[in-house]
């Protein structure tokens, strides 16, 4: 006999949250490479994933940090330096490329709709016109991205840890895709 958290035995029973987890994804802003990535689980996994964004300008050092609204989930973190690099402070440390599994050979996965996110009013000048299908390539094929649907939540910020004469070779795209296990 098959139950269900919504029966009356279950009353008695405290049924586990499904997983509600944030896939992040590094590529590469000059060559579209992939860079690596990880995933966070989400503390409230019936709550959506609401990109919020913390900002310091980098008079000479600011910051960034990403998090989740709903449950202030740290997502992604980096400093950023005015004519130096800054670096990614959270995650401390990233899954290689080499880790991810592979699909089968002709199995891809589709595009989400991006959402691009901005961390202040000076950054959205930056590439308005953005072709996301390069970025999206060296991910297409994942295993950790089978299955996302056309429609799912997806977003895509562009961290640029140096700035004033930066030196884009040091920029990269991270991207959050929104799992929830229903």
């Amino acid at each position: 006999m098959l139950l269900s958290c919504e029966s009356e035995l279950d009353k008695m029973t405290i049924c586990p949250n499904p997983p509600h987890f944030v896939f992040t994804f590094f590529v590469d802003y000059t060559t579209n490479n992939f860079l690596g990535g990880y995933q966070v689980e989400l503390k409230n996994s019936f709550d959506s994933l609401v990109m919020a964004c913390d900002y310091k300008s980098p008079g000479d050092f600011g910051d960034v940090t990403w998090y989740n609204k709903t449950d202030d989930t740290k997502l992604f973190a980096g400093t950023i330096v005015w004519m130096g690099k800054g670096k990614c402070t959270y995650p401390e440390k990233i899954r290689e490329p080499s880790s991810f599994n592979a699909l089968a050979q002709n199995h891809i996965t589709a595009m989400p709709t991006f959402k691009r996110l901005y961390h202040n009013e000076f950054h959205n000048d930056i590439d308005e016109d953005v072709n996301y299908n390069p970025i999206w390539k060296p991910l297409e094929s994942l295993q950790d991205v089978s299955w996302l649907m056309p429609n799912s939540p997806a977003y895509i910020y562009l961290y640029c840890p140096s700035v004033g004469f930066g030196d884009p070779k040091d920029w990269y795209w991270v991207i959050f895709l929104d799992y929830y296990a229903y």
